[in-house]
Parts: C-alpha cells; structure tokens; sequence
C-alpha cells in the first residue's frame, strides 16, 4: 500500500488547485514532490486576445452536488489505471476540523472534485502511517459551484485555450462544466470542440506539458520534461508541447502516459 501512494500519478500537478491544510510539514517530508498534487504547475499566460466574443454558458439553473457513487467510480478507474486498485478503498473524506479550500465565490473546474479526492486519500494514507493528526494532511471535497462561478471557470478556460491555439500551443485539455460556445478571436472562430469541450465534466485528453527556461541544462540546446527521462532539443522554451511532440524533440518515446483523465460524471439536485 506505500507502494502505491508513491505511485500516485504526476498528471495530478497539472490539475486545478487543490490543497490541504497549511500545517502539513510532516505531509510533505513524508511524500517529497508528491506534494505537488496540492498545486497548480505555473502556466504560461495566453496570448492577450485583441477581440474576443463571450462564450455561453449552458450551465445547468438548478443546484447540484457530485454523489459519493460518482468519486468513489472515478476513484476505482483511477487506481486501476495505476495497478493499484486497492488504493481506491482509502478513505478520500477530510477529517473533522479539515481546511475548506473551496469557499464561496471560489472559481474551479470539474477535475478539482476527482484531484481533492485523490489528494485526501494520500493525506489520510500518511496520516495513519505517521501518526499524524489527518486534519492537517486533507481538505473539504468541493461540491459543484454555482451556475455564476462554472460559467466564470469556462469562460476563462475558453478564452485561455483560444489564445493559445492562436499561437499555435496545444490547449488546456481540463474539463469544462458545461459547453462554452464558439469564440471569435482576431477574426478567427474557434468551436467549442476546438476549445476542448467533449461533454460536461469530461476531459478531451492528456494534459500538454510545459517547457520552461528553468527546464534547460545550462550551456546547451538540451532540456528536460517534468515526469520523463530523458531530455529533448530544438524546442522554444515557455510554451506547450504535447507528449507526441517532445517524442519527436528526443524524448524517449514508449514512456508511461502519467495523465489521468477524469472521464464522466453526473449531478444529481440536492434536495
């Protein structure tokens, strides 16, 4: 079982934000770059659009919350996905006393339920192993936000990846909660299939990976991939590159997929 919240995918840093509560030292000296599942990976800004049409939200009006059936399924997948599907039965509840990450008038996306959940596992896992007070090492699950904040989420996350297919970037492959619409940019539409949209809380594939100035190995042309052995060449640093196209740069291809994709889920109304 160690094992296995040591194997906790990578793909995790690239999701939404996500932490824990702030006194969690023993947390991180326990799981080192594990940690990094608590936070969003630095992004680099989208191209400032010059003229941008709103997209529309079809948000669902009424009030609804995610059922434990839809994590505890999304949880099964994921450490299937992983060969360690016992890890799955970890408790992803936070314990009492537990940080609230997710307050009112918060802005995320749908992958923040499945990442928290997943980040409350591993807290709770440690938790036990040290002693330590569980409180400390998870937050609470968020549920689904208001109508105001999806649409604020989609239209960010829209805007975003319309800047960057106009710079010729891969998009930003997180979950919307609803279809964003179409998005005219500089003259240019962009569907919202274009946007990344596939379905309501699902994602339209792994996520594109970020090459920094940081991620060059000082006095060459040669730079390295968060996740990966190995290191690519001939690439412009600060922007996004998915894995295909650093397998071409010089990465080693065959590499496991670290990305996780949280596939589907459904609302039900609270009552």
């Amino acid at each position: 079982m160690i094992q296995a919240m040591y194997n906790v995918r990578s793909d995790v840093m690239e999701r939404p934000p996500v932490q824990t509560a702030a006194a969690s030292g023993s947390f991180a000296a326990l799981f080192g770059d594990a940690t990094k599942t608590i936070t969003h990976a630095p992004e680099a800004p989208a191209v400032p659009p010059k003229s941008v049409s709103s997209p529309a939200s079809t948000a669902p009006a009424d009030e609804t919350s995610l059922g434990d059936p839809d994590v505890q399924d999304y949880l099964n997948s994921y450490w299937s996905a992983d060969e360690q599907p016992s890890a799955a039965q970890i408790s992803y509840q936070p314990a009492q006393g537990a940080v609230d990450s997710f307050p009112a008038g918060t802005v995320y996306g749908p992958d923040a339920v499945y990442t928290q959940a997943v980040a409350n596992q591993i807290g709770n896992f440690f938790a036990g192993l040290a002693g330590d007070n569980p409180a400390n090492l998870t937050a609470q699950l968020p549920g689904i936000p208001s109508q105001q904040v999806q649409q604020q989420f989609d239209q960010t996350l829209a805007i975003e990846n319309a800047g960057r297919l106009a710079s010729g970037q891969p998009i930003d492959t997180s979950a919307y909660w609803a279809d964003p619409g179409p998005i005219t940019m500089n003259g240019v539409t962009y569907t919202s299939q274009q946007l990344g949209y596939v379905g309501p809380g699902q994602s339209s594939g792994p996520q594109p990976i970020f090459i920094s100035v940081a991620n060059q190995i000082a006095g060459t042309d040669n730079y390295t991939v968060g996740g990966y052995s190995g290191t690519v060449t001939g690439i412009q640093p600060g922007r996004y590159y998915t894995l295909q196209q650093l397998e071409q740069a010089g990465l080693q291809a065959g590499q496991p997929d670290t990305e996780f994709y949280p596939g589907s889920w459904t609302t039900t109304p609270n009552t």
